[in-house]
Formats: structure tokens, C-alpha cells, sequence
């Protein structure tokens, strides 16, 4: 008799297991929000690339298999996409090359936020000031 309510409870608990391993990769599974970013559009270093570059002096790298930014170049807009965050751009120095402490050679040194996969695009301002 104890068995059976062994068997029992342990099919029980195998179910509500799975039920929760479920429910986690269903949650796991849900896309993430789009990033934004707001600043002047630029062309970039190569082709079909652009630069948009914020107030505040960070900058991705953006390119687009949607939109048609070439026309919007030198205007603010705001890039709504997927972005990989990352450090790049290195201009004078290089972080192999630094101390331990030795801040003064960061102000050498441009730093992206990473690369954006532009999805949507809203004109802020035909210029960038």
C-alpha cells in the first residue's frame, strides 16, 4: 500500500517538475526588447555602413537590411534595433599597453557602444546640432 502512494507521489512531483522546467523555457524563449539610440547619423568607414554618434559621445556602428539611411545622413534620428554592446575604435593607445592605474592614456581613446542592426527609424531633426 505504501508503495502505491510512493508511485503515486513521485509521478506527482515528476509532473509538477516538468511543468516548471516548461514554464522557465517558455520565459527564456520571449525576445527581448529592441534597443534605442538617439544622435547624428554619419556615414562609416565602410560601404552601406553609418556611424550614429550621440551628445554625450557614444556612438555604435549601424547598418540596415531595411531601412534606406543614406538619405539621412547628417540628421538626428533615433535607430531602433538590435545591438551587441562592445568596446572599439581604439585611437591612440592600446589597453596591452596600459598600467595598472594609469588613466591618463584613457582620454586618447574613442569608445563605441557596440554595433546596431537598425530595424525602424524616426526623424528627430533634418540637421545635427
Amino acid at each position: 500500500m505504501h508503495r502505491n502512494y510512493r508511485i503515486v507521489f513521485s509521478l506527482a512531483a515528476l509532473l509538477v517538475f516538468a511543468g516548471a522546467l516548461s514554464a522557465s523555457a517558455a520565459t527564456l524563449s520571449t525576445a527581448r526588447p529592441a534597443d534605442s539610440a538617439t544622435g547624428c547619423l554619419q556615414k562609416g568607414d565602410k560601404p552601406d555602413t553609418f556611424k550614429l554618434v550621440a551628445k554625450d559621445g557614444k556612438w555604435w556602428d549601424v547598418t540596415s537590411t531595411k531601412l534606406s539611411l543614406a538619405g539621412h545622413v547628417g540628421h538626428t534620428v533615433t535607430l531602433t534595433g538590435d545591438v551587441s554592446h562592445g568596446m572599439s575604435g581604439m585611437k591612440d593607445t592600446s589597453m596591452s599597453k596600459m598600467s595598472m592605474g594609469d588613466s591618463s592614456k584613457m582620454s586618447g581613446m574613442s569608445m563605441s557602444s557596440g554595433s546596431m542592426k537598425a530595424t525602424a527609424m524616426s526623424m528627430v531633426s533634418p540637421t545635427c546640432s
